[in-house]
């Protein structure tokens, strides 16, 4: 018996690996582009486009494009004009910020980028990351807007790229909390709680966000007693953040339903209370199965900051038509979209990336 088993330790088997030659990358390409007559004809199709569009879209947005120049007799009339956008680069990132005080908008972006890596990070501690996340929005409105020793703003000195990241930022770390309260208080065993729940959530997603950003910014004034003023951006804030709570609501409800109730049961007959069972057993697997659709949710988020605009509120995409509105450059709008388009890719790319490391991660450690 003692022939048959052996007792010399097991070796690690190698990683699984393949040779990746001229030919392995032949291969996969005829694979995915060539595998049937349809997707090899698409695939001519889009090669074609590809090489007649794309040389004439470089060429017109960089060869023979203006960067540098005075006004709009620099311009070529067949390239495009970068002038106004290097002109008024500063505008578009600060807006009317006073020039003395940027220091503290700089100070707010490097807070808000240095959350990423942390973020992304395996070795950052998972309580020191929640204080940060949850204190991230307290500090930006600090130095942003200011109070508590710094000059306070005004908001109508807010604008930009600055006023963008701060109603995103804000809106988007704050949202979740809600959000989860909400879902809590959906399913509670208290009949108040949870039909004001229900009736919050409903009432939230039957109306448009911009016909609660009007009752915000132009209603709830009529309302309150005579010389009493809330700040037209933290009325804003205050409807992005609960708006967007009742759609996250719904999502880690779906989430929290999906938890085996076994499991519930069982922490409930190890002595657990409810807070300790929703702590440490329902919300950690209800988060990571809700990890897709709340991304989903964060990029729209970011995406409604712009519906400001239209209240008066000048952010990225309203000083960028601004510019463009200007007797000098009017009907020259192409490049600031461009530049609009570009930066909310790269954020809600990032945010998409993020989303995708979450979820490798999730499915890591899923045995």
């Amino acid at each position: 018996m003692s022939e048959l088993v052996s007792v010399s330790p097991v070796e690690e088997r190698a990683p699984f690996s393949v040779e990746k030659n001229l030919a392995y990358y032949f291969k996969t390409a005829r694979r995915n582009l060539f595998n049937s007559p349809v997707d090899s004809v698409l695939t001519i199709i889009l090669l074609v486009a590809l090489a007649v569009c794309l040389p004439k879209a470089v060429d017109w947005l960089y060869f023979s494009a203006v960067f540098i120049g005075e006004n709009r007799n620099a311009c070529h009339p067949d390239a495009a004009c970068w002038i106004p956008i290097i002109n008024f680069v500063d505008y578009y990132i600060y807006g009317p910020y006073p020039i003395d005080e940027r220091w503290r908008v700089d100070s707010a972006f490097a807070l808000g980028v240095l959350a990423f890596p942390m973020l992304m990070s395996k070795k950052v501690p998972q309580k020191l990351l929640m204080a940060y996340v949850l204190l991230l929005p307290a500090v930006i409105w600090f130095l942003i807007k200011g109070g508590v020793g710094f000059t306070d703003i005004s908001t109508t000195a807010l604008g930009g790229v600055t006023l963008t990241y701060f109603l995103g930022i804000i809106a988007m770390c704050l949202s979740l909390p809600v959000a989860i309260l909400l879902a809590l208080g959906r399913k509670s065993r208290l009949p108040i709680i949870r039909w004001v729940c229900i009736l919050y959530i409903e009432l939230v997603r039957a109306v448009p966000v911009l016909t609660f950003l009007f009752m915000a910014s132009l209603m709830l004034q009529l309302f309150l007693p005579g010389g009493v003023t809330v700040d037209v951006l933290f009325r804003i804030l205050f409807v992005l953040i609960f708006v967007s709570a009742a759609y996250k609501a719904e999502i880690i409800r779906g989430a929290i339903q999906a938890v085996p109730v076994g499991q519930v049961e069982a922490s409930y007959a190890m002595g657990c209370g409810y807070w300790k069972t929703m702590a440490y057993v329902v919300m950690p697997q209800a988060l990571r199965n809700s990890v897709p659709a709340l991304i989903t949710n964060f990029i729209g988020l970011f995406k409604e900051t712009t519906l400001v605009m239209i209240l008066g509120l000048l952010e990225l995409m309203g000083v960028v038509r601004a510019t463009f509105e200007n007797v000098e450059w009017v009907g020259m709008h192409t490049e600031g979209m461009l530049v609009v388009s570009f930066f909310f890719f790269i954020i809600c790319f990032s945010i998409a990336q993020y989303g995708a490391l979450l979820e490798r991660r999730i499915k890591s450690t899923k045995h």
